[in-house]
């Protein structure tokens, strides 16, 4: 099938292109109102209802029924549809929305575009995909992604998971792989829809308790948003894993008929049933048939004296986990009196807090508990606890205490919920990654990984092994990055993630680019550019925005410095008012640095102001005295010497106020030095400055930051008359010149200074061939 777009009264809309237009102009929506149409027209068929809305368009991620509406309401408003007719979008009361309007369907060729599937990554009605946890761009690779703080793993609630039991001999190996249960298919009266999550949590625990390892719900959802699409029957194999089971329920007056059809990566299949009047013991009896076909089996069930307090339990995880916080605090309030004080329940309503965004009132209500907890001890709920309040001391930017609160974490969940235990590990590495405590990180993300494994959470182990690759690249380790990463690749895309494969994809990339290795970085970003050619699974705007940026730096590095400018100057003029600030300072960093690598310094100079925002200097330090560094060199070349001296003072004054020190910003900062002393016509002075930085650049070894203190260095000794030791320098970086323009350039203006006419012509045609369509600088003189 090509590429469908959709016609109808004024109206156009491309989906591939993201775009409608009415009569030829172009129609200006949000993401999600854009996303919204696109759902209800490919769903015209029927009512949409407002669950499934939110999942598909948002990823469930904490979005209310009054998002919706107003999503709704922007959305008939821009179509001419705000009177009170409905003639286009009509509610359908108790339900959603249904689209009413006649649709004219056009198919472009296949070979114009990929489906609306592949790059939407459009979600099946029946599942609540999750949005895909991951980094953007360069920089903000490393920040930490805790975003609302409650991001917690809700399977992990069940008064169920602390009973287990050895496997018997079984007829199916999980050695090598997990079990994943999606979610049930739920055929009863609306009020049981909470069953569509609650007994996909239910038959977790139950395979879990019987020591099979089983992915947690959370992950699970992430990985049916990249497999959107795929027939049930091909998921095993699609996904890698050991075992895919899928619960149905179906309520025949009020007997509840439970079916598990369970299906190996190998092709084999087993079906479980069992009935009753009470759903969760129907879905028992079946859980245990099924262990029973597959060669385990489990104790008694300890939870059978609590089954009221177990329901409850579950079907407010439900609601959470689709994503409504809403429903959740009203089955909340629905709990009997005598459970209401109960740890775990007292846990989830602060926790449906912070999925409100009421982080205040959900800080109190933790802190409230865990004075409890010291009184009665319950290990798992206080890790929990802990675990929360430590992010949010994070976003509150007291680190020191988040540390230390994630730290008890830690020691009180040690030894009592592997999961937990990991997630708090993973969540204090991040903090002590803006610490620049990176042992210590490096040391918790390896914990972590070890953590998820006995947990049996293979995507958990995978996601620590991309956070150690970004970790090797900031610890100045790109081999070693490029190694991890394309092994997590590989089992990414294995375990069918393909939302986290664009992120995975950057890192590579950055990785490649810290290595001079710049053909090898352009081929990175070939698998996912064109964005609309490649499956990549769900991409929204941002990480469309993140995507083209990665693809703008390759671009540039490869002397492709027109297209680079001409696709980084696109995110500028189409920022929005609720894009990413950090992305734009990024952009400006590189339109930045490509006008000084043509000699434009005027604009190089205005370009690097834009881009010093404090969003920048909080996420990462380097870039910040990188691009302050551009600005610095821009204003040397142009000529303003008193410029020079004032930001180099600055950037030192910032330098020594930061709250932890860096080699590699120190190298930046003592070039800028050099430059300032070079304006004011203290040569000597400035080349001791840049043997200085030469050396510490040397010192750990990223080719990239070597090359680009010891070329300027060599060529200042050039301009100085010190012949001897410009071709010393040049010696040093010659490893890369068949690699790297500067250092290539550098080499040809040796030779042009010791007057061999032959090799510097070679020499400034190969430079040519590596810069692009970059232009040359004036070559020095030949020296006497």
């Amino acid at each position: 099938m090509g590429n469908l777009s959709y016609h109808f009264g004024q109206f156009s809309l491309n989906p591939l292109a993201r775009e409608l237009r009415q009569d030829g102009e172009l129609v200006a929506l949000s993401a999600s109102a854009f996303d919204c149409l696109v759902y209800l027209i490919e769903h015209r068929e029927r009512p949409v209802g407002k669950d499934e809305l939110i999942s598909a368009v948002w990823g469930r991620v904490d979005v209310s029924d009054s998002l919706l509406a107003q999503t709704i309401v922007r959305l008939r408003r821009a179509l001419g549809d705000a009177g009170s007719e409905q003639h286009i979008i009509k509610t359908v009361a108790r339900v959603g929305y249904r689209w009413t309007m006649d649709i004219q369907v056009v198919e472009a060729p296949a070979e114009d575009a990929a489906p609306l599937a592949q790059v939407q990554g459009e979600a099946s009605p029946a599942l609540a995909p999750t949005a895909a946890a991951r980094r953007s761009t360069r920089t903000w690779l490393y920040l930490l992604a805790v975003g609302a703080c409650a991001v917690i793993g809700l399977g992990a609630y069940g008064v169920w998971r602390s009973h287990h039991s050895v496997a018997a001999s079984s007829a199916i190996r999980f050695d090598k792989g997990s079990a994943i249960v999606l979610p049930a298919d739920v055929h009863a009266p609306a009020d049981w829809n909470w069953l569509h999550f609650g007994l996909m949590d239910l038959v977790s625990s139950r395979l879990r308790d019987a020591s099979i390892p089983t992915e947690n719900s959370q992950a699970v959802l992430e990985l049916l948003k990249d497999a959107a699409g795929t027939p049930a029957a091909e998921l095993p194999a699609r996904m890698g894993f050991a075992l895919t089971v899928q619960p149905q329920v179906s309520l025949d007056g009020e007997n509840w008929q439970a079916t598990l059809d369970a299906r190996s990566a190998d092709g084999r299949s087993w079906k479980a049933q069992a009935s009753s009047t009470d759903v969760l013991k129907a879905v028992r009896a079946a859980s245990d048939v099924l262990l029973a076909q597959l060669g385990y089996g489990v104790k008694g069930d300890a939870a059978q004296s609590s089954l009221s307090r177990l329901e409850y339990v579950q079907r407010i995880d439900a609601a959470r986990l689709a994503g409504q916080p809403a429903v959740a605090r009203a089955l909340l309030e629905h709990v009997p009196a005598n459970l209401r004080d109960d740890p775990e329940l007292v846990f989830i309503a602060a926790a449906i807090d912070c999925d409100e965004g009421k982080t205040a009132v959900c800080k109190q209500g933790l802190l409230d508990l865990l004075k409890r907890l010291d009184r009665q001890p319950d290990p798992v709920v206080r890790g929990e606890v802990l675990t929360i309040l430590g992010l949010i001391y994070q976003q509150e930017g007291d680190f020191a205490k988040s540390v230390a609160t994630l730290t008890d974490a830690i020691h009180t969940l040690e030894g009592h919920d592997n999961e937990a235990l990991a997630t708090a590990l993973l969540d204090r590495s991040y903090v002590e990654q803006l610490l620049w405590k990176l042992e210590d990180a490096t040391a918790d993300i390896g914990r972590a990984h070890v953590t998820y494994a006995l947990a049996g959470d293979a995507v958990g182990a995978a996601k620590t092994d991309f956070e150690m690759a970004l970790m090797a690249e900031r610890r100045a380790q790109p081999d070693a990055a490029i190694n991890l990463l394309q092994r997590v690749y590989e089992r990414f895309q294995r375990m069918g993630m393909r939302s986290m494969l664009p992120s995975v994809l950057d890192g590579m990339a950055n990785a490649q680019k810290m290595l001079l290795k710049y053909a090898d970085e352009l081929a990175t970003t070939d698998r996912f550019w064109p964005l609309d050619a490649h499956d990549l699974g769900f991409i929204d705007r941002q990480m469309r925005r993140e995507l083209s940026m990665v693809r703008a730096i390759a671009l540039a590095d490869n002397g492709r410095s027109g297209e680079a400018t001409a696709l980084a100057q696109s995110l500028v003029d189409d920022t929005r008012p609720d894009d990413d600030d950090g992305l734009l300072a990024e952009t400006h960093k590189l339109l930045a640095e490509i006008a000084f690598s043509i000699g434009d310094n005027e604009r190089a100079a205005a370009l690097a102001a834009k881009a010093l925002l404090p969003v920048l200097a909080s996420a990462d330090q380097r870039d910040y005295a990188s691009v302050w560094l551009t600005r610095i060199n821009a204003l040397q070349q142009a000529g303003h010497t008193a410029d020079v001296a004032r930001e180099a003072a600055a950037m030192q004054a910032w330098r020594d106020h930061l709250a932890f020190q860096d080699d590699w910003v120190d190298v930046y900062v003592i070039q800028a030095r050099a430059a300032q002393l070079w304006s004011s016509g203290q040569h000597d002075a400035a080349l001791a400055q840049m043997k200085t930085a030469m050396e510490l650049a040397e010192k750990f070894g990223v080719p990239d930051v070597v090359v680009s203190t010891g070329v300027p260095y060599g060529l200042a000794l050039l301009a100085a008359g010190k012949l001897d030791q410009a071709m010393a320098v040049s010696g040093r970086m010659s490893i890369w010149s068949n690699a790297d323009w500067r250092a290539a350039w550098l080499e040809a203006c040796i030779y042009r200074a010791l007057g061999q006419n032959d090799s510097w012509n070679s020499a400034r045609a190969r430079t040519q061939q590596l810069a692009g369509d970059r232009p040359l600088p004036e070559a020095p003189r030949r020296l006497p």
